[in-house]
C-alpha cells in the first residue's frame, strides 16, 4: 500500500499567491510521497496543454497522479449542465495525467420538493453514464465518493444530497455492473454523516472501496485534519480495510490548513510518518512507504 496526498492542499499558500506546481510536487516528494491526488484546470481552453505540461513535470520528479477528482458544480446555477460539459474533459485530463482512479461526487441531481430514492438514482445514473463510459475507454476506474448532508437547498423531505447514505453509494455503484466502478471512501465525510457509527458503515462499504480520502474531524464538522487530531478510530479503520482485502492506496485529503512556508515541510513529513504508522504498524505490512 502506497501513501498519497491531495496536491491541491500543498499548492495553496498562506496569505500569498499559490505555489507553482513544481514547488508543490517537490515538497510532497521530499516529504516521502510518491503519488498524489490531482487534476489540472479543465475550464480553460488550454486545458489539454496544462495537463500535458503537468504530466511531464510529474514524470521528471518521479511522482505519479494516482487519482483525480472530477469537478463538482452542486453549488452553481445549472450545475448539471456544467457537469455534462466539463466532466468528460476532466476524464481526458485525468487520462493524460496517468490517473488510475477518477473520484466523483454523485450529488449533482436533486429534486426541489422531495427525496425519491428510485427517481434520484435513475437520474443520477443517466448523467453519470457518459462519464463512466469515458473512464472505461481511458482505462480509468470511476470512484463514487461517500458524502454527507450539507443543508444546501434542502427540500420538504429533509434531504438533498444523494450518496450521503451508504446504501445510496452502493446503489450507484451496482447500477454500473462490469464498469470497474468502486467507492472512494472519505473518512471525514463518513464521520459527518454517521458520527461514531461510521465504522459500522465502513464495514458495509469496504468491499466496494477502491481508493481513499483520509482525514479526521471532531464534532461532525468536515475539518480535514491529520489522523488522531479528531475522533475517528483509526485502528479499526485499518483493520476493516485489511479484512476486506482492500488493494489500494492510502491518500490524505487535507484542505483548510495554510501553514507558513517554514512549517509546511515538517507538517508533510509528520503526515507521511503518520501514514507509515497506520499502514505498517496496524495493517501488518513491512517495509517503507514509497
Amino acid at each position: 500500500m502506497r501513501q498519497g496526498i491531495n496536491l491541491g492542499f500543498v499548492l495553496k499558500k498562506r496569505n500569498a499567491p499559490d505555489r507553482s506546481l513544481g514547488e508543490a510536487v517537490a515538497l510532497c516528494r521530499d516529504a516521502g510521497f510518491s503519488i498524489v491526488d490531482y487534476l489540472t484546470p479543465v475550464v480553460e481552453e488550454d486545458w489539454r496543454e496544462q495537463a500535458e505540461a503537468a504530466r511531464e513535470l510529474m514524470d521528471s520528479c518521479g511522482v505519479e497522479v494516482h487519482q483525480a477528482h472530477c469537478p463538482f458544480f452542486r453549488y452553481k446555477e445549472g450545475g448539471l449542465k456544467l457537469f455534462a460539459e466539463y466532466a468528460p474533459r476532466a476524464v481526458r485530463a485525468a487520462s493524460i495525467l496517468g490517473a488510475e482512479f477518477f473520484v466523483i461526487h454523485a450529488d449533482e441531481y436533486r429534486e426541489p420538493d422531495s427525496f425519491d430514492f428510485e427517481r434520484i438514482l435513475r437520474k443520477t445514473r443517466e448523467y453519470l453514464a457518459p462519464v463512466v463510459d469515458l473512464c472505461a475507454q481511458a482505462g480509468i476506474r470511476p470512484a463514487i465518493e461517500n458524502l454527507f448532508e450539507d443543508g444546501f437547498e434542502t427540500p420538504a423531505g429533509g434531504r438533498s444530497r444523494f450518496t450521503s447514505k451508504t446504501e445510496e453509494v452502493i446503489a450507484v455503484i451496482e447500477s454500473f455492473p462490469g464498469s470497474g466502478i468502486g467507492c472512494c471512501w472519505d473518512s471525514g465525510h463518513a464521520q459527518c454523516a454517521y458520527g461514531e457509527h461510521c465504522i459500522d458503515e465502513l464495514e458495509k462499504l469496504a468491499p466496494y472501496v477502491t481508493c481513499t480520502h483520509m482525514h479526521d474531524n471532531s464534532y461532525g464538522v468536515d475539518q480535514h485534519k491529520l489522523a488522531f487530531f479528531g475522533n475517528l478510530n483509526w485502528e479499526r479503520v485499518m483493520e476493516i480495510l485489511k479484512n476486506a482485502g482492500y488493494p489500494g492506496e492510502f491518500t490524505w485529503e487535507f484542505v483548510y490548513e495554510r501553514f507558513p512556508d517554514v512549517l509546511l515541510p515538517d507538517f508533510l513529513r509528520l503526515a507521511h510518518k503518520t501514514g507509515e504508522y497506520l499502514i505498517h504498524s496496524i495493517s501488518g505490512e513491512s517495509g517503507k512507504v514509497r
